[in-house]
């Protein structure tokens, strides 16, 4: 007895691409303008998929878009196959036509340290491709790499971005988190210990998208006294810091990768803290770039989804 197994076919597929777009832009309302479909063709698309699936794949209503726990083992299959398709597109079109290009990417400084950072991993894999590519990288600030992004100098950029900024970009896919924390160097660390971390009177570098959270996380408002400096500029602040005259919220892979830093520490690790999440932006639909360019975003999201599973 031959046993036959389920399949998926192309109009299956075609749904689970829309499933992953709706999920990714947060709902069925917000993903009308980027996969250019109507409201009531997404809803059917994805009514169709769940009887397909037999299972309900997420709420939907007034309280909001939220995935069920098989609508989200559901993405995560949908991503992997994926990626799948990606990687087998690639080797498939390299046996009549060698993948060419020169990718222009943006990144934020310091962070080569960072390990679950997928450029490097993403740049060596797509120099596997083929001979023919290139890539550019320039290394900068946000508002650099902005300017350059709107402009036409890069194709891509990867940035922290807070709420305010988030609103302002449309292409932009979450790819890895930043770790930091509050140093400081250890002689003025151990005062400050020694008073029961009150910050009074300490100079303490802030600033950024970030810097309501910082004042969040050490409830200001209780340290009178304190001096706090708009400094946005991750060097500039561990320089500060290494100085023993600041205290600043930094980058922990900059400072535990760094043999520098081996006088900084950090102030009550487990409450001080933040996370930055980065993003990959591009200025417009990732179809509207090259195909050296589409290949180059579909490594790191790829990269960034292994390294995020780990």
């Amino acid at each position: 007895m031959t046993i036959q197994a389920p399949t998926l076919d192309k109009r299956d597929l075609r749904r689970l691409e829309l499933f992953r777009e709706i999920v990714e832009q947060g709902g069925i309302s917000n993903a009308i303008h980027s996969t250019g479909l109507s409201q009531p063709v997404l809803s059917n698309q994805l009514i169709t998929l769940e009887k397909s699936l037999g299972v309900s794949l997420c709420k939907r209503g007034r309280s909001g878009f939220e995935l069920t726990d098989e609508g989200r083992s559901v993405y995560n299959y949908a991503n992997e196959i994926s990626a799948m398709l990606t990687e087998y597109a690639f080797k498939l079109k390299g046996v009549h036509s060698t993948l060419s290009g020169h990718v222009r990417v943006g990144c934020l400084d310091n962070t080569a340290t960072l390990t679950n950072n997928p450029l490097l991993k993403a740049i060596e894999q797509f120099y596997q491709l083929s001979d023919d590519v290139e890539v550019t990288l320039d290394v900068g600030d946000y508002t650099q790499l902005n300017e350059k992004l709107l402009s036409g100098q890069l194709d891509m950029m990867l940035c922290v971005l807070g709420d305010r900024q988030r609103a302002a970009f449309e292409f932009a896919t979450p790819l890895f988190i930043e770790q930091s924390q509050l140093y400081a160097r250890k002689d003025l660390a151990e005062q400050i210990i020694a008073n029961h971390y009150i910050l009074s009177g300490c100079r303490i570098n802030m600033g950024g998208y970030a810097v309501d959270t910082m004042k969040a996380l050490l409830n200001i408002e209780q340290h009178p006294g304190v001096k706090l400096y708009n400094g946005w500029h991750v060097e500039s602040g561990l320089m500060l810091t290494l100085a023993g005259s600041h205290l600043s919220f930094l980058p922990t892979h900059l400072i535990e990768q760094n043999r520098a830093c081996q006088h900084l520490v950090a102030l009550q690790p487990d409450k001080w803290k933040l996370e930055s999440q980065f993003y990959l932006i591009t200025k417009g639909k990732p179809s509207t770039l090259s195909s050296a360019a589409r290949a180059f975003t579909d490594l790191l999201n790829t990269v960034a989804k292994e390294s995020n599973d780990q």
